[in-house]
């Protein structure tokens, strides 16, 4: 309640649907850290920061794929750069 005796609104009510759902999973995801920050003094504070654990943890996830799909893709270009270079070669030897 507000200090006119109004009940506020749920901020998350004015998140976009797609938002809203993304906290949820974010929120979802911070939960398996929940003896950690009902323990701290600042619960809040500390849910904050567990937050971001998982925020950094999906990262490096997403960071990994596309630096394996980033490998694949270097190996498969590279091949036809040696193709072509062998073949552009074979042409200047005629």
């Amino acid at each position: 309640m507000d200090i006119n005796g109004k009940e506020k609104a749920d901020w998350k009510e004015n998140l976009s649907a797609e938002a809203e759902q993304e906290l949820n999973m974010l929120l979802e995801a911070t939960r398996k850290h929940r003896c950690a920050y009902k323990s701290s003094d600042n619960v809040q504070i500390a849910q904050v920061w567990c937050a971001l654990i998982e925020s950094m943890r999906m990262m490096n996830k997403l960071e990994q794929r596309v630096s394996y799909v980033e490998r694949v893709l270097d190996k498969l270009f590279k091949g036809h750069d040696e193709e072509k270079d062998a073949l552009l070669k074979g042409l200047l030897r005629f």
